[in-house]
């Protein structure tokens, strides 16, 4: 049953069907499965017809199974987390298919010379999305996991003002897309009638918006006869044709097409600013400041009566009914200038700490024999006020003296610690440099990890499965997300038991295991309830079992259950 949960956990698929009784076609793949295997495995298929007790089967069961899986997994990660110097953490928030708002946190680490990055959970934030809500969930995290000493980066929310003027368009964006992409036949008249397709839609990767609004711009017309199409031509349903003419009046909305026209421009600067990082954010450190310092200036420049004037010039070119008065001009001045302020304000926030980083390029190998002619003293000073009473400064000085002027050891970080682990050289000859090295690779250089759990979830919680608690929806996440640990766990003949430890303590069960492992690698489980002893009389505190308890207690049993000290 544990092995079962692990499989569908890591394959992301449903656990539990729409009835689950003996006459259900389909009982979910939780018991379709166990049922399958019970065809080959003899002992399992007398327990799914014979057993009274702990069955296994009941949907409280799956739920407990998954909860003590997930136990056992984020007990490796804790073990684990403890014997490493350094943890950054990576949040961001998305919204899933019930609109509730959810915090996916990610710790990343280095162990010896592997970078890790681990999933701990998704938070429910609906209710509280402001800076402080989502601090006191991060910060109780760190001190459930026992990390706050090892902290060293966060990377993160920015937390969305008050102006939802941005999400409005966006969302507006995502419609056609979603209107087109549910049915094969407006598909077709998109495709072969007009001759593109939009962009798929992604709502874990912010970019996506770029490319909708740059084919919704360069297809307007085309999409626009597309909508006209359904809405006017027989043959198409109810819901077509309401939703196409909703879609229509969009397209000649003189806001949407103007902000259409904006968020394309906005989208040109922030599009390469976003490559830049994802590529070289702990390669050149200085060149990505001033690639962030552009973009403030190119998104300033946008500020100003003549770029409003273009871009409503230009929604007019788009579409010709379009009219843009003088006090209509003036008032999407106004919100422009808003929503430029607030990226701008936002972007401060987000990068405010990026400078702080310069130390990152001490390691960085296209500059070692640079650094071997004139030691980058600077950058060695940020890195001991950025992080006091962590390194031994002298030694650390001569550690990366050595390592620039040897050209066996030019290697960027990853490797560069790879060699020294591997070499033996971390304890006795460059303590330091090991510290430094897992250090930087701790810090996170992209949300990539993010993304990936987001998308996740929106395969987990479906239109199907929107009513799941958030305790669910997160060990499921934490079996798909983190399913090569899980595969590496399962192969250790004590992650079976250290599961049936878990469940045995859970309150509504109160169960007391023995195991009696024989020569022949057999497993005998005896197991009694609370309940069970009240069932028998057996009411008077301490609990324990009298002699003369029956065999058919035994889930499995060959031996008298008096030869075990069963007390509980």
């Amino acid at each position: 049953m544990i092995h079962v949960v692990c499989f569908l956990g890591k394959q992301e698929l449903v656990f539990r069907g729409h009835r689950e009784n003996n006459e259900s076609l389909n009982k979910g793949n939780y018991l379709e499965l166990l049922e399958l295997l019970a065809q080959e495995e003899q002992l399992l298929k007398e327990h799914l017809l014979s057993s009274a007790i702990l069955k296994g089967t009941s949907k409280m069961i799956q739920n407990d199974l998954i909860e003590c899986v997930t136990s056992v997994l984020n007990s490796k990660i804790f073990n684990e987390i403890q014997r490493v110097n350094y943890v950054s953490i990576q949040a961001d928030e998305t919204t899933d298919v019930s609109c509730r708002s959810q915090m996916s946190i990610i710790f990343r680490y280095v162990v010896e010379q592997k970078i890790v990055e681990r999933f701990i959970g998704f938070f429910d934030v609906s209710e509280n999305k402001t800076a402080s809500g989502l601090a006191d969930i991060i910060l109780s995290e760190i001190n459930k996991w026992k990390i706050g000493n090892k902290i060293i980066f966060e990377l993160g929310i920015v937390t969305r003002g008050e102006d939802n003027k941005i999400s409005q368009t966006l969302y507006l964006q995502s419609m056609f897309h979603t209107f087109f992409s549910r049915s094969t036949k407006r598909s077709e008249e998109l495709l072969r009638e007009q001759g593109f397709k939009l962009p798929n839609q992604s709502d874990t990767r912010w970019n996506y918006h770029s490319g909708a609004a740059s084919t919704i711009k360069k297809h307007f017309l085309d999409l626009k006869n597309a909508v006209l199409h359904v809405t006017e031509e027989p043959g198409w349903d109810p819901i077509s044709v309401c939703t196409a003419s909703g879609l229509y009046d969009k397209l000649n909305d003189a806001n949407f097409v103007y902000f259409l026209i904006l968020f394309s421009k906005v989208f040109l600067y922030t599009d390469h600013v976003f490559n830049f990082l994802q590529s070289k954010s702990l390669s050149n450190i200085k060149s990505c400041i001033s690639e962030i310092q552009n973009l403030k200036k190119n998104l300033s420049d946008l500020r100003n009566d003549t770029n409003v004037n273009n871009c409503c010039d230009e929604a007019i070119l788009l579409n010709n009914n379009l009219e843009y008065e003088d006090k209509k001009r003036n008032e999407l001045c106004k919100i422009t200038y808003k929503i430029l302020d607030s990226l701008i304000v936002q972007i401060n926030i987000r990068f405010e700490d990026f400078p702080k980083l310069k130390f990152v390029e001490i390691v960085n190998e296209k500059m070692f024999k640079s650094y071997y002619s004139e030691f980058p003293e600077s950058k060695f000073i940020k890195l001991l006020q950025q992080y006091p009473n962590t390194f031994d400064a002298d030694r650390l000085l001569n550690e990366l003296a050595v390592i620039y002027a040897n050209d066996r050891k030019q290697l960027p970080p990853h490797e560069l610690l790879d060699f020294i682990i591997k070499s033996n050289l971390h304890q006795d000859i460059y303590p330091q440099v090991t510290k430094l090295c897992q250090l930087v690779l701790t810090i996170p250089s992209t949300t990539a990890s993010s993304e990936r759990s987001m998308s996740t979830l929106k395969r987990i919680k479906t239109f199907l499965r929107n009513t799941m608690t958030n305790e669910r929806l997160s060990s499921l996440s934490s079996l798909a997300i983190e399913k090569n640990l899980l595969g590496d766990m399962a192969k250790d003949p004590t992650f079976v038991d250290n599961v049936i430890d878990e469940f045995s303590v859970l309150s509504e069960y109160n169960i007391k295991i023995i195991y009696d492992r024989r020569s022949d690698h057999t497993v005998h489980l005896f197991m009694i309830t609370f309940i069970d002893l009240q069932k028998m009389g057996y009411t008077n505190k301490p609990y324990s079992f009298p002699m003369d308890i029956p065999l058919s207690l035994s889930t499995s049993s060959r031996l008298p259950i008096s030869d075990y000290d069963l007390d509980i």
